[in-house]
């Protein structure tokens, strides 16, 4: 009866793996936000920081259906310098966001459309290096937002995406939160 058993769970676990579609992308491109506390070191409250990103997704799609579940991972980059009459400051923010990405998906066999939401945490450091001070930091904190874009598929199994997320990130060094990235990339379908 052991061997039946544990025949029927290796054939349901392959039958399984044959019904879903995996997605796998890497994605890379610009970030943006606006540095936090600023107007405690410059006379300029909204130092708009910008830089790159880096992002790795995997997604599970059972049977190839609209649905998609998956989870990312990736590293932000942002930076920003600001000269005024009193003082001069550079600001290096980098952040590992980690998140559960549950995605939508629209469209044809060649070009598809999705929205998604990202709902998870994140790492940050920041450097502010002045005429005074050097200032560094680590926090940790909330990342949710929401994404759209396409993916043009190449041929079945390769596909290049594009897309537009904007985040909410909980940590002391953005000043509203807000992070917006342009990202391309490609992936695969496994």
């Amino acid at each position: 009866m052991k061997r039946i058993l544990i025949a029927f769970t290796l054939i349901s676990f392959v039958m399984l793996g044959y019904s879903q579609s995996n997605l796998v992308s890497l994605s890379g491109g610009w970030a943006f936000a606006n540095v936090d506390d600023s107007e405690y070191f410059t006379e300029d409250p909204n130092i708009k920081a910008n830089g790159w990103r880096i992002n790795g997704t995997y997604d599970f799609n059972n049977d190839g259906g609209p649905w998609a579940y998956g989870i990312s991972i990736g590293y932000i980059s942002v930076s920003a310098s600001y000269s005024g009459t009193t003082d001069t400051a550079d600001y290096k923010v980098s952040s590992l966001p980690f998140y559960f990405a549950p995605k939508y998906i629209f469209g044809s066999d060649k070009v598809r459309g999705f929205v998604k939401l990202a709902i998870g945490g994140q790492s940050a450091n920041l450097e502010r290096k002045g005429q005074r001070s050097t200032i560094t930091g680590n926090d940790f904190g909330f990342y949710g937002g929401g994404g759209a874009g396409l993916m043009f598929f190449v041929n079945d199994m390769v596909f290049l995406n594009a897309e537009y997320e904007i985040a909410y990130m909980t940590n002391s060094f953005y000043r509203n939160g807000m992070m917006q990235s342009v990202m391309l990339g490609i992936g695969l379908r496994l």
